[in-house]
């Protein structure tokens, strides 16, 4: 039969042949062991007196044991029981076995009641139904089970702080995020490259109030206008307007400068005339056909945003009202740059 060469040689050739040579417990072969090899001991059913006396050599389950010399049983050194003739021969090999990182271990042995020194020597025979190699699956449950036998109080913190980011991660995922300002849309209150403390907490449209600024999914007319100007959207893109106009209002007009009366007022927010005009002004070229410079009433579930710089900002003077439920998240500080922190709003 064909097999790969590198499969037969050098570290993989050592893995596969260990893997191998674990054969089933219920097996009456003769399994080989070789120096340097590890092994792990089992519980298995029916084998129950084989392993309580090599637990009185402290050979326990779910430990990594290394041999680390091995002798016929007449006593003289061999580095693999594969050099033996019988299968008698080998079940009488002698293993010389240490404990993977025995040194860390040692109080909980003399715990135990171990009073000699590493290694014990262990006869083969006894070794061959309960033991496989660390390389087999087989081993995972028996280490697993006998690390928290150990320890149960490490290997249980260890455990939490392993498993601690994912909830944390989902937590910030959903609810808590960082957003970086791509535009100067928001200029002055936000400047390109403020990074926002978000939070996205169920319900957030409900705590918003006339003049919060919000984050929000773009709706369909949005992302037909980004998509025509040759940029693409991610499914998790969101944009940061302030909300001028609330479910109700009525006579919403562009009115000369391209600002914005809603219920026959100006549209609240700051001076929108502080921010440098966009040189080409494309947002001239936009307004011409935009789809919110006319609106006699906001419907239960709408919203109209505006931009703080009324020079560059593509808001709802052009795409039109904003679902109420697009608005998913509220900044809670401005944590860079150091400058310009601030740690709580409004803004």
């Amino acid at each position: 039969s064909f097999s790969w060469p590198i499969l037969q040689n050098g570290a993989m050739g050592a893995v596969n042949e260990a893997k191998n040579a674990a054969a089933p417990a219920q097996s009456n072969v003769q399994r080989d062991y070789r120096v340097g090899e590890v092994i792990v001991p089992r519980n298995i059913p029916g084998l129950d007196a084989e392993m309580k006396a090599l637990k009185e050599q402290f050979v326990y389950p779910g430990i990594d044991y290394r041999i680390m010399t091995m002798s016929d049983k007449d006593g003289n050194p061999i580095f693999s029981s594969k050099c033996l003739n019988s299968d008698d021969e080998k079940s009488q090999a002698q293993l010389a076995l240490r404990p993977c990182g025995w040194k860390t271990q040692q109080q909980l042995w003399i715990k135990n009641g171990m009073k000699t020194d590493w290694p014990v020597e262990v006869n083969a025979g006894s070794l061959s139904k309960v033991t496989t190699t660390r390389f087999n699956s087989e081993s995972a449950i028996p280490r697993i089970v006998s690390a928290f036998q150990r320890d149960w109080v490490s290997y249980s913190l260890a455990l939490a702080i392993a498993v601690t980011p994912i909830p944390l991660t989902l937590f910030a995922r959903n609810f808590v995020s960082l957003y970086d300002i791509p535009s100067a849309s928001m200029e002055p209150t936000l400047l390109k490259g403020d990074v926002l403390l978000v939070e996205k907490f169920p319900g957030v449209y409900q705590r918003t109030k006339r003049g919060d600024v919000v984050l929000f999914k773009p709706p369909s007319a949005l992302r037909d206008i980004v998509t025509n100007s040759g940029s693409q959207l991610s499914s998790t893109s969101l944009f940061v307007k302030r909300i001028v106009g609330l479910p109700g209002d009525q006579n919403i007009r562009l009115v000369d400068d391209n600002n914005v009366l809603i219920n026959g007022i100006n549209a609240v927010g700051p001076d929108r005339n502080q921010c440098a005009d966009e040189p080409l002004r494309l947002i001239d070229k936009l307004l011409v056909n935009g789809k919110g410079k006319e609106i006699d009433q906001l419907g239960d579930d709408d919203v109209y945003v505006l931009g703080d710089c009324k020079a560059v900002s593509v808001d709802s003077r052009v795409f039109g009202v904003l679902p109420k439920e697009n608005v998913v998240g509220k900044p809670l500080a401005r944590i860079w740059p150091l400058n310009r922190i601030k740690l709580s709003g409004p803004f």
